[in-house]
């Protein structure tokens, strides 16, 4: 099995893993209400990331799943880790995302470089923790870049 999968692979195990301790608060929006905000809204972006994937809501990780299309980060496994060193940088990380940043830093060493532009960048956007990504859904997704100094 290569790098790429063993890591997939434990991103589902700790997906399973941690949503027999996650309680986070209800998320507001159905899935097919997402298609009804405007056009360019995190809601309707999140929307369209999701269908052109071919995903709905993975229950309980709605806000982590708007955290990729707020930073413009896809679904592989280095897109993962990208997002994953951003929240480090911003100081916005979850224990299981540190844990699987850290694993991501020890299998891919070839792409520490790339880790570290996503650190920094983390760190040059204003936090994320301030405001509930739930808030966040009906507003314009370049006005949010912007307000956020997501670069």
């Amino acid at each position: 099995m290569n790098r790429h999968k063993v890591i997939a692979k434990l991103i589902q195990l700790s997906v399973l893993v941690l949503n027999l301790f996650r309680t986070p608060a209800a998320w507001p929006y159905p899935f097919e209400n997402l298609a009804q905000f405007e056009d360019e809204t995190l809601g309707r972006e999140l929307y369209n990331f999701l269908s052109i994937r071919k995903l709905g809501y993975l229950p309980k990780y709605e806000e982590h799943d708007s955290y990729h299309v707020l930073l413009g980060y896809g679904t592989t496994v280095t897109e993962e880790l990208k997002l994953q060193a951003f929240m480090w940088g911003n100081k916005n990380s979850t224990f299981a995302g540190k844990v699987l940043f850290i694993l991501g830093w020890m299998v891919f060493p070839s792409k520490h470089s790339l880790f570290r532009r996503e650190i920094i960048r983390g760190k040059s956007a204003k936090p994320l923790s301030n405001i509930p990504v739930a808030s966040m859904i009906p507003k314009n997704l370049s006005e949010l870049r912007r307000d956020f100094c997501i670069s």
